[in-house]
């Protein structure tokens, strides 16, 4: 018996071993930096911060033929607030696997990041994804945009979507491109070269979700420039986490409706909320949502029972949604379409965000050799709600050339100091990772975040204290008092607000795109209504000869009056929209605060002041002149506009 567990413990660190010398002999490849211009899709809201400077990384697609296909990767690196920062700085690695760093609000979050107060933040995309070499099918990303937006069964998205998969590798394949060479192991390579191009000593390792894995990695290859490890919603090495995935979006739903269940405030506004929840799902099985969406095959969206169920898995990432989930449910059981009409863009945006085609092929050879051989039965409310996700995990069994390391099926075992985040509601990878990771990471803090969801040191104020904390002294366990304070309230709930889904879109049709029919209205009614007032100042101060005719005043009086209550609800109106909108974000989804309620009142006296206010321009018409009937009638116009806006958005008390 000694003798096999010898022989084991010999063919093991051998293994190990090679494995270790095969990923850190960069001797022979001297990495370049070459620092650039912005390069990113819209630099004009970074235009003005010198901190953020650009650069290339240039290494070979193959470190073993360095004299072959060379990769340009691109790198941001966001400079510290101190005049004289530390010299380890932050690599960021990002998730997916083939989800970008390098989007205007990914490094917009990070330039205000507690992290570089004292240090810098330095941001890749790996290789294959976003702005670094080489493009990996953009096209395959609009076809899914697409697929996702089709009403169709599981069984016909998953054969349209391995046909664009197919097509993807075998375009990539034809080009030369070398897919054993896009992994993480590729990635950990690539960054060291970074290190060495920065001629940066020492740095701290911030990873998120799949970047977690990325970090183990390179704790395995390369552990000696590594200071610490911050794991956010981590990854483990060595576990069959893909295919599992319906396990946990059902157990994240779970614990999601039973925080509402024992919320008295939340379970009497919202009783059965579970129950509710699963038989509205079921009804979009054979009734689909449909609405206008310009991006969509035949121009109608369709969100079915498999669509539906990943927008509310990606909705439990973020506890910024949690509080109006509630309200998404009753928006689907009262077949709303204006809330999805408005949420889908945002959602199509994320879609952008990440590479699918580089998703399948890092996790053929990361995860290949220990996929989950989880099912449900065609029984199970949650069968196929994934689909989209099943998709993936359906091509990476299929493709037979990429080759596979066993190397990758290992837990990492370091004493590098570690820190491990976890949310209690994440749907994707469950707090229970966590344990796992703490196990092989001997030195590390485990943290478990009630009533939040995945990437905790991005919307977690109390993550990001406790892990800046960690950052300065990584021996010490960080003050974790905050933790106990929102177990007390770990959800915020919304249980009362004025709900109106329409809201979100006269906000982005007036404040954003600003179109002409919203905006003209207020700018004709405002300056009709000031120019008035100064024209009967005018006429006040004037010696006339004679009084003006009653009608006149009334007339000027009532659309006065009418005017000055219209410019109050529209004023109030987009004061409520901002408040909203800073205050509870998603909420402006489904409606505004609960305070707006009394503006909404207005309405109705908007609508008899334009009635009365017609009545008696009519009426003076005889007695009116040239200039007091182009004045009034624009100023009536205006009136009669918005009422056209109060029925169109429905800005009505319910």
């Amino acid at each position: 018996m000694k003798k096999i567990n010898l022989f084991f413990a010999i063919l093991f660190t051998a293994t190990t071993l090679f494995g270790q010398t095969n990923f850190s002999d960069t001797s022979f490849f001297s990495p370049t930096l070459e620092f650039t211009d912005c390069f990113l899709e819209d630099c004009s809201p970074f235009l003005d911060d010198s901190r953020i400077q650009y650069a290339y990384l240039t290494v070979p697609e193959d470190y073993e033929h360095p004299e072959g296909r060379k990769l340009r990767l691109a790198v941001l690196i966001i400079k510290s607030n101190s005049e004289n920062p530390l010299r380890d700085p932050v690599i960021h690695l990002s998730g997916g696997p083939g989800g970008r760093a390098l989007y205007n609000d990914y490094i917009n979050l990070f330039r205000h990041h507690p992290f570089g107060m004292n240090r810098d933040i330095i941001l890749m995309d790996f290789r294959g994804i976003g702005l670094s070499e080489p493009a990996f099918c953009p096209e395959l990303q609009e076809e899914m945009v697409k697929v996702f937006m089709l009403n169709q069964t599981p069984e016909e998205a998953t054969a349209i979507t391995i046909k664009h998969f197919e097509a993807c590798f075998e375009r990539l394949r034809a080009e030369g491109i070398n897919l054993n060479m896009y992994n993480t192991a590729m990635v950990v390579k690539d960054l060291e070269m970074l290190r060495m191009a920065m001629d940066i000593e020492q740095w701290n390792l911030w990873g998120i979700s799949y970047g977690t894995r990325v970090a183990q990695t390179y704790l395995r290859d390369f552990p000696g420039p590594v200071r610490c490890a911050i794991m956010d919603s981590p990854v483990p090495m060595g576990y069959p986490m893909w295919g599992e995935q319906l396990k946990y979006y059902r157990n994240s739903l779970a614990a999601f409706f039973n925080s509402c269940k024992e919320n008295p405030e939340c379970n009497k506004v919202f009783p059965e909320l579970e129950e509710r929840f699963y038989h509205a799902m079921e009804f979009l099985k054979e009734n689909p949502l449909v609405f206008d969406n310009e991006k969509a095959l035949d121009g109608l969206a369709a969100l079915n029972f498999h669509n539906m169920h990943v927008l509310i898995q990606q909705m439990l990432y973020m506890p910024a949604f949690y509080p109006f989930i509630p309200w998404l449910i009753r928006g689907i059981e009262e077949r709303d379409t204006e809330i999805f009409k408005n949420m889908l863009p945002e959602f199509e945006k994320k879609l952008y965000t990440i590479s699918d085609a580089m998703w399948v092929t890092v996790l053929k050879y990361d995860n290949g050799l220990i996929l989950s051989d989880f099912e449900t039965s065609p029984t199970d409310p949650l069968h196929h709600a994934l689909n989209y996700i099943e998709n993936i995990i359906h091509m990476v069994r299929r493709i037979d050339y990429i080759i596979q390391d066993t190397l990758e099926t290992r837990a990492v075992i370091s004493d590098i100091p570690s820190l491990i985040f976890s949310g209690s509601f994440d749907p994707i990878t469950p707090p229970f990772y966590g344990l796992v990771l703490k196990e092989s990471l001997k030195q590390s803090f485990l943290y478990i975040f009630p009533g939040r969801g995945h990437g905790l040191t991005r919307n977690t104020e109390c993550a990001k204290n406790i892990a800046l904390d960690f950052l300065n002294n990584p021996y010490s366990e960080p003050e974790a008092d905050c933790i106990k304070e929102m177990e007390a309230n770990p959800i915020p709930w919304v249980t009362k607000m004025y709900y109106n889904p329409r809201i979100a879109t006269f906000a982005q049709q007036m404040l954003v795109q600003k179109k002409w029919n919203l905006v003209g209205g207020p700018v004709i009614l405002f300056l009709s209504f000031i120019v008035s007032i100064i024209a009967a100042l005018i006429n006040l101060f004037r010696k006339k000869k004679k009084p003006n005719n009653p009608q006149i005043i009334t007339r000027n009086i009532i659309a006065w009056l009418s005017a000055l209550v219209a410019i109050m609800l529209l004023t109030g109106l987009v004061w409520f929209i901002m408040k909203t909108g800073n205050e509870h974000g998603p909420l402006l989804l489904m409606g505004l605060v609960k305070d707006a309620t009394p503006i909404i009142y207005i309405s109705f006296i908007v609508l008899a002041g334009t009635l009365l206010s017609w009545v008696w321009y009519i009426r003076a018409l005889k007695h009116s002149s040239t200039g007091g009937k182009l004045l009034y009638g624009l100023m009536n116009v205006s009136l009669l506009w918005l009422s056209v806006l109060i029925f169109q958005f429905q800005l009505f008390p319910n």
